[in-house]
């Protein structure tokens, strides 16, 4: 049980490292390959480079969030059968 529990929040962290490094690359990526569209009467260059997203909720919806996926996590874990192999 305790193996289970720890096993859902260890998951739980590097489901939650693992998208928000996402996050990160798809914005470093974007921001790389960045090619501004100019209108044909405008000459104003953009003076900020931004990459990432920007988090409008509460803080504790991250919390949250974490708390759902290790439980899912748990869930999952707990439905697998003990010293049970497929292999014959």
């Amino acid at each position: 049980m305790k193996r289970k529990f720890l096993f859902a929040i260890i998951g739980a962290l590097l489901l939650h490292i693992l998208y928000f490094t996402a996050q990160l690359l798809i914005g470093l990526v974007q921001t790389f390959f960045y090619k501004p569209q100019f209108a044909p009467d405008t000459v104003v260059l953009q003076s900020e480079m931004t990459f990432g997203f920007v988090n409008q909720g509460s803080p504790i919806l991250l919390l949250g969030s974490y708390i759902g996926v290790a439980i899912l996590i748990f869930g999952v874990l707990s439905l697998k059968k003990k010293g049970v192999s497929s292999i014959d």
